[in-house]
């Protein structure tokens, strides 16, 4: 059964949503050296004593923003995240393929999956698949989880479970299995293989949904 337009317009926006949320998730998660000493600028010797003009607007403290993701923990190969947008809530396993070919054409695209938990939706563990290029919509992409294959259909630059009510069949073999290889092709028809690994993926769902009851 595939999904109908207005699911997948539905999934379109949960889509932009969390990969805006992903983008910030990565652009942070990785460490970066504090800034020593010789790298602070010198001190204006006046400047605790100036005070704002009259008419100066001083600038405030940023604003956490309810949109921004918060991490769960990193477990394996893959990270729980939760983000809140107003009473609205998503937590998500988060995971990008260990290998991309051919290398030289996804050098500078980013691929991801997520597996989401949207409580107010009644929406749980749905499989979005974010290629990183763009695709021809309703083109058949395939992913392949320990032998065991299943149909994926794409839209955008993303893919996801063609059959519905093989969701939650797909999600249970990513859980228990090692390996998800995703094979697809661009709107210009280059083939691509994603190589995941599934090192725990099943604790990250675990952490989410724990974090979403």
């Amino acid at each position: 059964m595939l999904r109908d337009s207005r699911t997948r317009c539905r999934l379109l926006v949960a889509v932009a949503a969390i990969g805006l949320a992903i983008a910030f998730a990565f652009d942070t998660a990785e460490a970066k050296p504090k800034p020593g000493a010789e790298d602070a600028p010198a001190e204006d010797a006046n400047a605790k004593k100036r005070k704002p003009a009259k008419n100066e607007k001083t600038e405030k403290p940023a604003d956490k923003g309810s949109d921004k993701p918060e991490q769960l923990g990193n477990y394996g190969e893959w990270g729980a995240y939760a983000a809140q947008s107003g009473r609205n809530r998503t937590c998500y396993a988060l995971g990008q393929p260990k290998e991309r070919t051919p290398k030289a054409k996804l050098k500078d695209a980013s691929a991801y999956i997520f597996i989401s938990t949207r409580p107010a939706e009644n929406i749980h563990n749905e499989v979005a698949i974010n290629l990183g290029y763009p695709t021809k919509d309703g083109s058949a992409a395939v992913a392949d989880i320990d032998g065991d294959s299943y149909e994926l259909i794409t839209k955008g630059t993303n893919a996801w479970v063609k059959d519905q009510a093989r969701e939650k069949e797909f999600v249970g073999a990513m859980r228990g299995g090692a390996k998800l290889i995703v094979k697809a092709a661009s709107s210009k028809g280059t083939s691509t293989t994603d190589s995941y690994s599934l090192k725990g993926l099943s604790d990250a769902l675990a952490r989410a949904v724990q974090e979403c009851k």
